[in-house]
């Protein structure tokens, strides 16, 4: 069996980063104001949903038996490194414009 404890904590510590990553954003665009684009609003609304998408899933395996979690853990592997990869596609997408105003 994979360790359950080491999965949990490596998932808390990539939301966890990630969150922090989000709400940086948010501030930028707090300290833009009206010169906030569309484009970047559509990225945090996106990014919002790729992080709750991720909490979600952490609970669900968190209540999880042993051997549900091991089914879960087995999809969610998977489907991690394609949310992983979906975020860096957007952020891919996203104008220059947009990432130099949050770098």
């Amino acid at each position: 069996m994979t360790d359950r404890n080491e999965i949990q904590k490596d998932l808390e510590q990539k939301l966890a980063k990630g969150e922090t990553a989000l709400n940086k954003l948010k501030a930028k665009m707090e300290e833009a104001g009206d010169d906030a684009s569309q484009e970047m609003k559509d990225a945090v609304a996106a990014a919002e949903r790729t992080l709750d998408k991720g909490k979600g899933k952490l609970n669900a395996m968190a209540e999880a038996t042993d051997e549900e979690f091991e089914k879960m853990w087995a999809d969610t592997k998977d489907a991690w490194q394609d949310m992983s990869a979906g975020v860096e596609r957007g952020w891919n997408k996203l104008s220059d414009r947009v990432k130099s105003f949050f770098a």
